[in-house]
């Protein structure tokens, strides 16, 4: 997908579609983050499971690039411009997941379907040349 003239993107975003597990982080989780306290669970690898994390929501990619995505949100709540979302991102064909923190530019309703536009806000190196490789493969 091509950025329009107004838009602000420093990459362009590949049409793709990935399953995306989600949760809205909560005020003390965005505070601790600000405060330099960090995330851990960016530090931890996670497993590609069949099913959501506890308190996590299956969405979807429409597109994506490294350094953002469009997310359908499915059953995800209280996302509005503003949240900030902890999220497991499937690549295919891998048994882990890259986990990352995604800021929510914007949040609408399309065509029927509650999508949000993200900025990654952090994610860990090795993650992103995996999410590379995976939209390279795209």
């Amino acid at each position: 997908m091509r950025p329009s003239p107004q838009d602000k993107r420093v990459r362009t975003r590949l049409s793709v579609r990935l399953r995306v597990d989600a949760r809205v982080l909560s005020e003390q989780e965005r505070v601790d983050i600000l405060a330099g306290l960090g995330f851990p669970e960016l530090e931890h690898e996670g497993p590609a499971l069949p099913s959501t994390r506890n308190g996590f929501h299956r969405a979807e990619s429409r597109d994506a690039s490294a350094s953002g995505l469009r997310l359908a949100l499915g059953g995800l709540l209280g996302v509005e411009q503003g949240a900030a979302l902890s999220l497991d991102l499937h690549l295919p064909g891998e048994r882990r997941v890259v986990r990352l923190l995604g800021d929510v530019i914007w949040s609408a309703d399309q065509s029927g379907e509650q999508v949000a536009g993200l900025r990654i806000a952090a994610l860990e190196e090795e993650g992103l040349r995996r999410l590379r490789r995976a939209l390279e493969d795209a």
